[in-house]
């Protein structure tokens, strides 16, 4: 009697594990499927990709998540002529990927993984047979990207991307890739909105043994962020790349559309403000230990960040520029007002809007939310900007800010201009200088190579040197600046008192003078030749 009863409750202990563990696993599923739902959102929300369709099948002990995308050909258009030929169809391709859900508490026990927590999802892409040949060519029989995403019982998780390395070459052509893999990880809490993020990029390589070659090596980005008591996002993203290099052997038009580029990176519409096209020239660019660092951090409602861009060397041909140190502040920004301003330029419609009709809408959107940021004092820092170029050295340190801003300053200009404060201090090589100056009279006087008669280049960079000269000579002689072993140098003030540089006076247009201006003090109100960039 006793053996069976030790049975009974044996059993009855199994069972009720059993039970115990079925309905933790049920509970960890409907969990787990908020946490996806919210990064499936988010993944909508991304303007590469357009969602074509989406489905979520939950189970007991797993559930199946699907979803297919399609690219956003509308933005990826313009930069679809960089591609290799046999890489453009994938543009055309529709991706789908089924994210693989196994409940916990201990999702991985299968794998004989008994690290807890809500689920343990594995993301699987569905190819066609012509992608799958494609991405063969390159990864041979690897997975080209694998994804893991372990979520948490607090709905944090860790989330893994990697990108296996593989080297390609085309004998007849002479096109050589060596990509040398590729490591995302983001640790992220719940509701995502704080995460840390590690990114690695041992390498890359691109060789056309007519066109030239391009590589970088040695990228990592990293960030720490989390929400503010405002809303804005706090914390660090720093970027380090080790080297990049460029060169080509042939001329190669170009035609970036900026706008288009800029929402990719940042979200923010810009409409058709900046959009160059021309030609490269036949060059060889490299750039070493280029870095960026971005700190944002938060006092009661303000909202202060800094940057850093750093360099050791660019190369252009045989120019080389370097070391750059640029450090800028932006100081004391009303965090609701930044908050709100985001969200309501990011509503503005975008695709399919006059240019003029959309940046009628940025100024309107800008006058109504952004005046909280002028009423609360905002400044602007240059700490540093410092760049050694072949002609020498330039060098800017300055800030600019608003104190006192009320509403009505904008209905009267004399007063607005009262509240700005700024102060510069300069130096940059006279050659630079005359440099810029030539290349803004060249494309003045620049026209159709098909006329019949073409101005004569040489004249006029002589008249515009001359002018340049003339110019300086003015300025040097009433103060306004110096010059020393070719170096250029200045300072400027500005207040409600007046515009000052090199504590010379210089009235303003709206400035009354009992006394004509000094011919030889720079014209607040006509740009000369020196003035154009």
């Amino acid at each position: 009697m006793l053996p069976k009863r030790r049975l009974i409750i044996a059993g009855a202990a199994i069972g009720g594990l059993f039970v115990l563990y079925a309905g933790s696993s049920y509970w960890a599923g409907v969990k787990a499927e908020d946490t996806l739902q919210e990064q499936h959102r988010m993944l909508a929300g991304l303007p590469l990709f357009k969602v074509k369709s989406h489905s979520y099948e939950r189970g007991w002990f797993s559930s199946t998540e699907t979803t297919e995308l399609v690219f956003n050909r509308h933005l990826s258009g313009p930069y679809e002529n960089m591609l290799p030929d046999n890489m453009k169809p994938l543009l055309n391709a529709t991706i789908k990927f089924t994210n693989h859900v196994k409940h916990g508490p201990l999702p991985g026990l299968g794998d004989f993984d008994f690290r807890p927590g809500r689920a343990l999802v594995r993301t699987e892409f569905a190819m066609s047979d012509a992608t799958r040949k494609t991405l063969k060519t390159f990864f041979g029989d690897k997975d080209p990207i694998a994804i893991t995403n372990r979520i948490g019982f607090g709905g944090g998780g860790m989330l893994e991307v990697a990108v296996p390395a593989f080297d390609y070459e085309e004998a007849l052509s002479g096109v050589k890739m060596k990509w040398k893999g590729f490591d995302l990880k983001v640790d992220y809490a719940n509701g995502y909105q704080e995460y840390k993020t590690e990114a690695l990029s041992p390498g890359f390589l691109l060789e056309a043994a007519s066109k030239g070659n391009v590589s970088f090596e040695g990228v990592r980005y990293v960030s720490d962020m989390r929400p503010g008591n405002t809303g804005v996002k706090l914390g660090t993203s720093e970027l380090t790349i080790g080297n990049v290099q460029l060169s080509s052997r042939e001329s190669v038009p170009y035609s970036i559309k900026l706008n288009e580029l800029i929402y990719l990176m940042t979200r923010v519409r810009v409409g058709e403000f900046v959009n160059p096209s021309g030609e490269f020239k036949p060059s060889s660019v490299v750039l070493k230990n280029f870095s960026y660092q971005i700190v944002t951090s938060e006092q009661d409602e303000f909202v202060n960040t800094r940057g850093k861009v750093n360099f050791a060397e660019l190369s252009f041909n045989a120019n080389r520029y370097g070391p750059l140190r640029l450090d800028v502040s932006a100081n004391h920004l009303h965090g609701p007002t930044l908050v709100k301003l985001d969200n309501a330029i990011s509503e503005i419609p975008f695709e399919g809007v006059d240019p003029a009709v959309l940046r009628k809408q940025y100024v309107d959107t800008i006058k109504k939310n952004a005046i909280p940021l002028l009423e609360n004092n905002p400044k602007l820092l240059i700490n540093e900007f410092y760049l050694k170029m072949p002609a020498g050295e330039a060098k800017l340190q300055g800030s600019l800010g608003i104190s006192g801003f009320v509403k009505t300053d904008l209905n009267d200009i004399a007063q607005l201009a009262k509240r700005i404060e700024a102060d510069a201090k300069l130096s940059l090589p006279r050659q630079t200088l005359e440099d810029l100056v030539l290349t803004q009279a060249r494309n003045l006087f620049t026209v159709d190579q098909s006329a019949e008669e073409q101005p004569n280049m040489q004249e006029v960079e002589d008249l515009a040197r001359s002018l340049l000269d003339s110019q300086l000579s003015q300025w040097k002689s009433g103060g306004y600046l110096v010059e020393e072993n070719g170096q250029i140098s200045t300072d400027l003030k500005y207040d409600a008192k007046g515009l000052a540089i090199h504590q010379q006076k210089v009235p303003l247009p709206w400035e009354e003078s009992e006394e004509p201006a000094d011919a030889s003090a720079p014209a607040a109100e006509s740009p000369t030749p020196a003035a154009k960039k």
